[in-house]
């Protein structure tokens, strides 16, 4: 199956135009929200590595929090915008920027490097997600923290039969490797929330926590919101993404692991 790449983000700016919409800051906000409570207090480096970290939202939230951070994206138009959103105070002093391609992690930065990584929505696009997270625990340091968001499988299905009224197509995607992006047009991958858990585990990790992010949100009309109105869908979607019966039909699963005591060496499958 042909996957999506980098050329996806020719037209950055249609992506970061979509980041702005309240179903692009949704999934941008909660998933950030849900890593901030899980970030490491211990450390004194405070060094992040944000992988496939597009137009930057994550990378400043982790730059204001005093972390020095390495935004790795292979698409030098995403790049473009992130150096442009970021702007010149000291927070972007704090950010650096990589040009490259995630499966290339191991030589690109040190074993046991960074306290916090964050990769969103880059799985969806890889031909060896396996590899990525393996690549991705080699730069954990002990008690280094992990945010990981996938496209969920059981919401792309719930989302078919619901909004697009496409029955056939709902049926077909429980057990699809693929959907077809709906901003691009392309095939992306899905994943169940067993397949990130092994992945995890199978790279040396321990998974500390998992959420749902945007239950209900596709659902329903959010143009026009009031910034009362998005404050109170963002504190609903917040309380039900903690839920696992409601997080398991969400249109993104997020994973937070931890470094555990298994040497990088040792992990199984590298």
């Amino acid at each position: 199956m042909r996957m999506l790449d980098a050329s996806r983000f020719q037209n950055a700016d249609k992506y970061a135009d979509y980041l702005k919409t309240p179903s692009g800051r949704l999934r941008s906000e909660l998933a950030w929200e849900n890593l901030h409570r899980f970030l490491p207090s211990n450390t004194s480096q405070k060094r992040a590595l944000d992988v496939g970290g597009g137009t930057g939202f994550a990378s400043v939230q982790l730059a204001r929090l005093g972390y020095e951070v390495v935004l790795l994206d292979s698409s030098e138009e995403m790049l473009r915008i992130a150096r442009e959103q970021t702007g010149t105070d000291s927070v972007a002093a704090r950010i650096s920027f990589c040009h490259d391609d995630a499966s290339r992690l191991p030589k690109l930065f040190g074993a046991e490097s960074c306290d916090v990584v964050v990769c969103h929505n880059l799985l969806e696009f890889s031909e060896n997600p396996s590899a990525i997270v393996r690549g991705i625990a080699n730069v954990l340091r002990k008690g280094a923290v992990l945010s990981l968001l996938v496209r969920n499988r059981a919401g792309e299905v719930l989302r078919n039969a619901v909004k697009s009224r496409d029955w056939k197509l709902a049926v077909a995607n429980l057990t699809a490797e693929t959907v077809v992006d709906s901003l691009y047009g392309e095939p992306v991958r899905v994943f169940a929330l067993a397949e990130i858990r092994d992945l995890i585990v199978q790279a040396g990790l321990e998974v500390v926590a998992q959420h749902g992010v945007r239950v209900f949100s596709d659902y329903v009309d959010l143009v026009n919101l009031s910034d009362a109105e998005f404050s109170q869908i963002f504190e609903v979607e917040s309380a039900l993404g903690v839920r696992p019966e409601f997080a398991a039909i969400a249109r993104y699963i997020q994973v937070i692991a931890r470094r555990s005591g298994t040497s990088s060496g040792e992990v199984t499958g590298a």
